[in-house]
């Protein structure tokens, strides 16, 4: 499954002033309710196909009609996300399969409907994760949506046995040997327990770091028990170390709940920056670096002055972005939207684009700005 990230965005907003078609949909993971996902599809594809065919949009037309024979593909079916976003144009057809549902939309322009996908890349960060408990260490990749566990053989340590050998201390090596019996000398933190987790943890965090690019871009986040994630962030060298909190082993959860660990952790983290995006957004307002307005934020765009462009989600507003005029025009027969074409502006012009739910909007224009001067 493609990541919506940089580089797939960098890619769709390039493709410009040529026929494109954008379609979004919502599906299902399951059976039975992905049941109804191709013949939601095929009204939205005769849907498309009826208005390209009413304005005699001739390119476009050659764009769509390859999908026809997705209608009956069961095992495209069969392999759902909760949502589909589906681009077509000269460079050819991308069909991404999104974690999270999205509304309807047919857009048949001259540039691609990208709007949604904003929402997706600001929160799907890329990670390693490291699962490390004494007897047991597991690494993964992953972001929001998705984990899964990398192979370390070779690479980083499985457990303290394997990363110490010989210089592992004989409370640890008798410990070990004797799982269950809740021998007095090994569970205590002893003295040389504690030179022997010192080895293990540099060790690993060393491997970590030898084997892996851990950058900010793609940060490592600690899973293990509390009293040995300070012990960890003590040691190690890593400057892209985030700490998960969780309360037990990570090894005594699944894949699937140590995901939901990180979507917690990623989602009172999202609402920190939400907070600070907001009170950054007053100051603004205050020195006069804010436009609320449409036509205020269209020029904002055009003369290259935001930093940031915070747009409601599912918002659309008719329109386009008219150069020569500084202003939103109308480009008949085509359902353009300023609120997209806005968006693909700043982020083309290295701006960031920001989505937030209606009830979390300062304003009611659909968009606000914040910007460098």
């Amino acid at each position: 499954m493609q990541t919506v990230d940089l580089s797939l965005l960098k890619e769709l907003t390039a493709i410009k002033e040529e026929p494109c078609i954008s379609l979004y949909m919502k599906t299902h993971r399951r059976h039975p309710e992905n049941t109804v996902d191709p013949i939601t599809f095929k009204k939205l594809y005769k849907k498309t196909l009826n208005y390209i065919q009413e304005h005699h949009f001739v390119d476009h037309e050659a764009l769509l009609l390859p999908l026809e024979h997705l209608i009956d593909d069961k095992i495209f079916w069969d392999n759902n996300d909760r949502g589909l976003a589906i681009f077509c144009s000269s460079h050819g057809t991308k069909i991404l399969r999104l974690p999270k549902e999205v509304g309807e939309i047919s857009c048949v322009a001259y540039s691609f409907c990208v709007k949604p996908l904003f929402n997706f890349y600001n929160e799907n960060q890329p990670y390693y994760l490291l699962a490390l408990g004494l007897d047991n260490v597991r690494f993964y990749q992953g972001n929001k949506y998705h984990l899964e566990e990398i192979d370390i053989t070779d690479k980083i340590p499985k457990d303290m046995e394997e990363a110490l050998g010989h210089e592992l201390t004989e409370n640890h090596l008798h410990g070990s040997a004797v799982q269950g019996t809740g021998l007095h000398g090994y569970m205590e933190k002893s003295q040389e327990e504690d030179i022997d987790m010192d080895r293990f943890f540099r060790k690993v965090d060393r491997a970590v770091q030898e084997n892996f690019n851990i950058t900010k871009a793609k940060p490592l986040l600690l899973a293990t028990l509390p009293e040995h994630q300070s012990h960890f962030l003590r040691l190690s060298k890593s400057t892209n170390l985030v700490s998960l909190p969780i309360r037990i082993n990570p090894h005594a959860l699944s894949k699937e709940e140590l995901l939901k660990k990180v979507q917690e952790n990623m989602d009172q983290h999202a609402e920190s920056e939400k907070k600070m995006l907001l009170e950054r957004y007053q100051l603004a307002v205050g020195e006069n670096l804010s436009s609320t307005e449409l036509q205020g934020v269209v020029q904002d765009a055009l003369d290259g002055k935001i930093d940031v462009l915070v747009i409601e989600n599912d918002r659309s507003i008719s329109g386009t972005i008219d150069v020569e005029k500084r202003n939103v025009g109308q480009k008949q027969p085509f359902h353009t939207d300023v609120i997209n074409e806005l968006s693909c502006l700043v982020f083309e012009q290295g701006g960031h684009v920001v989505v937030l739910d209606r009830e979390e909007m300062p304003t009611e224009t659909g968009a606000f700005t914040i910007n460098r001067y």
